[in-house]
């Protein structure tokens, strides 16, 4: 296997010294590193073979993502961005809150520059968002909550601006069907 033969070369060039500072990234990259890279290309190369061209592709693409064995009885847990091309028979988005879903970056001057920047995020965000939505196959959970300890401070939370272009009639909303527990017998994580 090549990438076990790269594995060996990259560990042997970790543990030589050298006098060229720029290219010593023994301070970032540990042995441990080189052998999870190892154990998750390691399927990608078999599957590419021979192919470098098809493999760098690959690589650039996220494979690692596209490489999900859909026979696994497991949950999986992705990113909106990692989600492309897959298909999954239930789907949870989580977090959808104004401020989160779009991310709202405090510390923006506002100037122009900042304002076109932002618009090209939201549209990113909002596609990806529906990119989201279509991974469902036969359930789709989203969900926001109103109040969420976030920055140091408990907030108040806006349901994501996103909603406001899915007609309501699509919704079951099941937030108001449950009773809150009382605070004192919450249970608690950690």
């Amino acid at each position: 296997m090549r990438i076990r033969q790269a594995g060996v070369a990259v560990i042997d060039r970790l543990r030589t010294p050298t006098l060229d500072t720029d290219l010593d990234v023994s301070h970032t990259l540990t042995e441990a590193d080189v052998h999870l890279a190892v154990e998750v290309l390691t399927p990608l190369a078999t599957r590419c073979g021979d192919d470098l061209t098809a493999f760098l592709t690959e690589i650039a693409t996220d494979a690692d993502v596209d490489a999900l064995d859909p026979r696994a009885q497991a949950v999986t847990l992705l990113t909106l961005h990692a989600a492309k091309g897959l298909e999954f028979p239930v789907v949870f988005i989580v977090g959808c809150e104004d401020g989160l879903l779009p991310l709202r970056m405090p510390g923006r001057d506002g100037g122009p520059a900042d304002e076109a920047a932002e618009a090209a995020a939201i549209a990113e965000e909002r596609r990806l968002f529906f990119v989201g939505l279509t991974r469902a196959q036969d359930r789709l959970y989203v969900s926001h909550v109103q109040r969420r300890f976030w920055r140091g401070a408990e907030r108040h939370m806006a349901p994501s601006r996103f909603f406001d272009a899915i007609d309501p009639r699509l919704f079951d909303n099941r937030g108001d069907l449950a009773p809150r527990r009382p605070r004192d017998q919450q249970l608690r994580l950690l």
